[in-house]
């Protein structure tokens, strides 16, 4: 089973932002392990959420419920 530790959910993230923005842009906050935008299947355009995996699950956790600018 996969586990969830480190991981953050990470909403309204803007239309032109793709995964090697995401990724640099958090890991002025921990290493980052994994950046993923979801995008739609039928037209691969990004549905404006991802996911960040840190490999330090406490950097994830301290921060949880801040809010990041664009």
């Amino acid at each position: 089973m996969e586990s969830d530790l480190g991981k953050l959910f990470i909403g309204g993230i803007s239309w032109d932002t793709d995964e090697e923005k995401l990724r640099e842009y958090f890991s002025n906050y921990g290493d980052v392990v994994e950046a993923v935008i979801m995008r739609d299947r039928a037209t691969g355009r990004a549905r404006g959420f991802g996911f960040i995996v840190f490999a330090d699950p406490s950097v994830a956790e301290s921060h949880l419920g801040e809010t990041h600018h664009r």
